[in-house]
């Protein structure tokens, strides 16, 4: 399983470090993805999501947990998409990140794969 991640993982920083400006560019004219929390993906992420996005539009994405927050689920058998996250100091008042010392990949799902939580 972490070997196949690792795979996913090169081969898309692969893909995104061979796109061309005109085929970057078309993608960025797509539009910029929000999160669930209200914010925009960075531009290196909202390229990646829509490279893995095998012809789906998404428009809203979120974490696991940030969905079940917002009471919504990811649906069985779904499968989400790769985004760089970083981890380093964060500002005290507003929590965004000032400096950022790693990146580490995580998971979130379009909100066309998730479904409102039953009686939540």
């Amino acid at each position: 399983m972490q070997t196949e991640r690792k795979e996913r993982i090169k081969a898309l920083r692969d893909k995104l470090a061979n796109l061309g400006p005109e085929q970057r560019q078309a993608i960025i004219d797509r539009g910029m993805i929000a999160t669930v929390e209200g914010r925009t993906l960075s531009l290196h992420n909202t390229i990646m999501v829509y490279l893995q996005c095998n012809g789906r539009a998404p428009s809203v994405v979120g974490g696991f947990r940030q969905w079940k927050a917002a009471g919504r689920q990811v649906q069985r058998g779904e499968h989400g998409y790769m985004i760089w996250f970083p981890v380093g100091e964060k500002d005290k008042e507003t929590g965004d990140i000032i400096t950022a010392d790693t990146f580490y990949t995580g998971t979130v799902f379009d909100i066309s794969q998730t479904e409102i939580i039953e009686g939540a």
